[in-house]
């Protein structure tokens, strides 16, 4: 499999919280598995859509789905260690973008993991991708708003 590198421009992060690796999330090895990262991923791009006010499903039946996700392990992660997620989102188009997530020791700033999850629009009772509305793209991506 080739390695294509994750590289992100710093500005682009707008978001971090705090997550604590749990005892469930690893291994026999006492590290952190693959499965409860991306779960951990998740749910820091769950806690950035919230704290920017978008609901996971609307009203209207629509909402965004991650289609696909570039993970990045650089170094391996253990029990009981406090992460900082860094949550940023790259130019967005008309019904999608990514999603973009730094992963650091909370105590030392080493950088653990990076990864990038595209999402798209997608209204759940046609089964089909949609165009992100205005509302959604205003808060994820706002200075295009800020004329």
């Amino acid at each position: 499999m080739s390695k294509q590198e994750l590289v992100f421009d710093d500005d682009l992060f707008v978001f971090e919280t705090v997550m604590r690796v749990r005892h469930t999330e690893a291994d026999a090895g006492q590290h952190m598995t693959v499965e409860s990262l991306t779960a951990l991923l998740s749910e820091a791009r769950l806690r950035f859509l919230y704290a920017r006010g978008i609901k996971e499903i609307n009203a209207d039946h629509q909402g965004l789905i991650i289609d696909k996700l570039q993970l990045d392990i650089v170094s391996r992660i253990r029990v009981r260690e406090e992460l900082l997620f860094e949550v940023g989102v790259e130019p967005i188009y008309d019904n999608g973008g990514n999603i973009i997530l730094k992963v650091a020791r909370m105590h030392t700033g080493e950088i653990v993991a990076k990864a990038r999850q595209h999402f798209l629009g997608y209204d759940f009772n046609l089964n089909k991708v949609t165009k992100l509305d205005n509302s959604i793209k205003e808060a994820l991506y706002p200075h295009l708003f800020r004329l």
